[in-house]
């Protein structure tokens, strides 16, 4: 998978509002780019204090030299000095002696599109691979000073060699050589430390072969020397190294004891069988815990392996960057800990991936575990450090079957189930389930040929989450969704679980129009009217459908789907740079007596641009937007500043999955009337 371009920002100044979105076009859409937009001094000193500019096009006007010498002077006075590249018209050679004095990176006439091309993309690709170096670097320190930090904690003794000479130690090898700190060991040789017995190996050609990194495969034992005159046997071992940029070689030594310590084996024994980070057993243990469980078992059904992860857990560490990535694992083993109960077995089983052994009596009850594990971490918050993380979390679950299956495959049957559920988009369980085909992995194969049953077989219900509004008792506005429930079992699939497949695939069209089709059906059969609006969120895939689109019309023409009780969504995610598809859609549909809903605006949506583009009638929060409300104060500000423009636009908000009734009473003060979760009123079938 080919990883993301690096996001680069270009301040287009001009007095044409028009310019950044054709300067978009003009570059493409796998630039990277985003622009952003000003035509005074001052808005270009705004956007500098709010955003970072990575790159800075002017259109140099004749007559107003003085905003281009502003854009250039506010340029160069940012911590990273910030590229310009001017446009100048053809016969204006004044302003191209201004560029050309005043030091920018590029000039280009505004006539020569493919010029301008050129030279915005080599400015782009410039800062990006300056942006990517210095990330890299940064990284590079980050995992060296962990790996130091891990290194002055280890139980190990270690210590670094270079020509012969040590340049590190931590603190266990100190005190194995009776050191108080490095200052007494630094530059000091191998040889004064370690001997060889007369039969042992020549340490001195071994000392030679270190300068030439060459490092000896076997290990060694060395007689080892304290600084009080005492000595002992060690075992020795070389491996390669890197320590303050420059290759060395890493000695590990451990002394050979004569007679074991029961206490010590016991410790050792803790050290085998637990993860040091989190106190949780490890992989070999759980493993040995699972096997043992299964052979004790006459009957294994309802013996259960749950795997289970944080949702993007890439994208959590690269908010807290690699030295907090210890503090994340052990704040989700205690959120993990705390949602599966003290009755479970439980095993840090890799970087960020932890096992739990159930021993149940059905697969229900294991499928039940599974859910409960999901709605816990659910929207949870954990602090890491300074930081705030709202996070959710997956599970892949494996039920032995009442033949007792051997560990590593339930292990592997959970693995694949995890997969699964986190390549779906999170946030659910996946039981895992034998495929038909031997060859069928689950992949966009198997979910193009399950969504494609699935359709084919009647495998979706159609289920409505109502709307109701705090001052109005007889408003009431169903949002329509659907269920995937496979016929061979009682899983029931979220639509978060197999759109994102759907939209992959290009069937997310196909599942909006079978979710209308179920519903305009519905609604016919039912005896009497009702003033009941339907919010219907369809894809972007199905508004840029031309075949979609023409079912549409005939559905609302004919009849079956009343255009005034109709409310079309569009989710904000999708549509924020495709606006001219979403406003063809309006006008295709907004004479007929349609109206429309922005969905899904979290926390990052910048919404004045789309109200002002778009003639949208409700606003629809994610649910991040309401979490934690009453203790965020900037998520307060985010949502004040939401419900300000909203009022501007005339368009209506509404507040998703509502829980508490203290969260009415703060929508109320906000202005925000219309809600919407089980708590309100639960969701229905149609």
């Amino acid at each position: 998978m080919a990883r993301q371009k690096t996001e680069i920002k270009i301040l287009v100044v001009t007095d044409d509002p028009s310019a950044p979105r054709e300067l978009l076009k003009m570059l493409g859409e796998d630039s990277g780019v985003r622009t952003l937009f000003a035509d005074t001094g001052n808005a270009v000193s705004r956007t500098f204090e709010t955003d970072q500019v990575d790159v800075v096009m002017v259109q140099i006007d004749a007559g107003d030299p003085a905003l281009f010498e502003t854009v250039v002077r506010l340029a160069r006075e940012q911590q990273e000095q910030v590229p310009v590249l001017a446009i100048i018209k053809a016969d204006d050679a004044k302003s191209a002696v201004t560029a050309a004095s005043l030091g920018v990176e590029g000039c280009v006439f505004a006539t020569n599109s493919r010029q301008i091309k050129r030279l915005t993309l080599f400015l782009v690709d410039s800062v990006r691979s300056r942006r990517d170096s210095r990330l890299a670097m940064r990284r590079l320190e980050e995992i060296e000073a962990r790996y130091t930090l891990l290194l002055d904690s280890s139980s190990e003794a270690i210590a670094y060699i270079h020509e012969g000479l040590h340049i590190y130690a931590n603190r266990a090898y100190l005190e194995l050589f009776g050191f108080e700190s490095f200052e007494d060991l630094e530059g000091l040789s191998m040889l004064d430390l370690l001997s060889a017995e007369d039969d042992g190996p020549d340490l001195k050609k071994v000392l030679k072969a270190l300068a030439r990194d060459e490092i000896p495969e076997d290990n060694m034992t060395l007689k080892a020397h304290r600084q009080d005159g005492t000595g002992f046997k060690a075992t020795v071992d070389f491996s390669p190294a890197r320590y303050g940029g420059e290759y060395c070689a890493q000695m590990l030594i451990r002394e050979q004891l004569a007679q074991a310590d029961p206490a010590l084996a016991e410790e050792l024994e803790k050290l085998r069988t637990r993860d040091m980070l989190t106190g949780l057993l490890n992989r070999h243990a759980f493993l040995q815990k699972l096997a043992a469980e299964a052979m004790t078992r006459d009957d294994s059904s309802g013996l259960s392996v749950l795997l289970t992860s944080l949702d993007k857990h890439d994208e959590l560490q690269s908010k807290l960057g690699l030295g907090a990535t210890d503090s994340l694992i052990r704040e989700a083993a205690r959120l993990f800990q705390t949602a599966c109960g003290d009755d479970c077995v439980m095993a840090r089983l890799s970087d960020h991936s932890f096992g739990i052994i159930a021993s149940l009596s059905s697969r229900e009850e294991a499928e039940a575990m599974a859910a409960r594990i999901v709605d816990h971490c659910s929207g949870k918050i954990l602090d890491v450090r300074d930081t705030s993380l709202t996070v959710s979390a997956s599970v892949g679950l494996a039920v032995a079957g009442s033949q007792v299956e051997d560990a590593e495959t339930l292990l592997a049957q959970a693995d694949t189930a995890l997969h699964e559920a986190l390549h779906a988009g999170g946030n659910a369980y996946v039981r895992y389930r034998p495929r038909v085909s031997t060859d069928a992995d689950e992949d966009d194969t198997a979910w193009s040929e399950r969504l494609r049953h699935a359709l084919d077989y009647d495998e979706f219900r159609l289920v409505t989450s109502p709307i109701t509004s705090m001052d109005d008792d007889g408003f009431l506005i169903n949002e329509v969704e659907t269920r995937l429930r496979a016929e061979d079992n009682d899983e029931v699939l979220m639509p978060s679980v197999y759109l994102p497949a759907a939209a992959r695939l290009g069937m997310a069209s196909k599942l909006d129009m079978d979710m209308i089709r179920r519903l305009a059906s519905a609604i016919g059969e039912k005896t009497s009217s009702s003033d009941h609006h339907w919010l219907i969120p369809l894809c972007l895939d199905t508004i840029s459908d031309d075949e979609a689109m023409h079912a549409l019309k005939n559905l609302v023409q004919s009849g079956k789907l009343d255009p005034d009780h109709v409310i079309w969504g569009v989710r904000e995610p999708e549509v924020r740079d495709k606006l001219r598809k979403v406003q063809t859609f309006i006008e295709q549909f907004k004479p007929l007596g349609a109206r429309f809903a922005l969905c899904d605006v979290g926390p990052d949506a910048t919404v004045e641009p789309l109200l002002m583009h778009l003639e949208i009638d409700y606003l629809r929060m994610a649910p991040e937007m309401i979490q934690n409300l009453s203790a965020d104060d900037s998520l307060r500000q985010q949502l004040a500043e939401l419900v300000g423009h909203a009022d501007q636009h005339q368009a209506r908000v509404i507040a998703p999955k509502v829980e508490h009734t203290g969260d009415l009473a703060t929508l109320w003060q906000f202005g925000i009337t219309l809600v919407q979760g089980d708590f309100v009123r639960e969701e229905a079938s149609v």
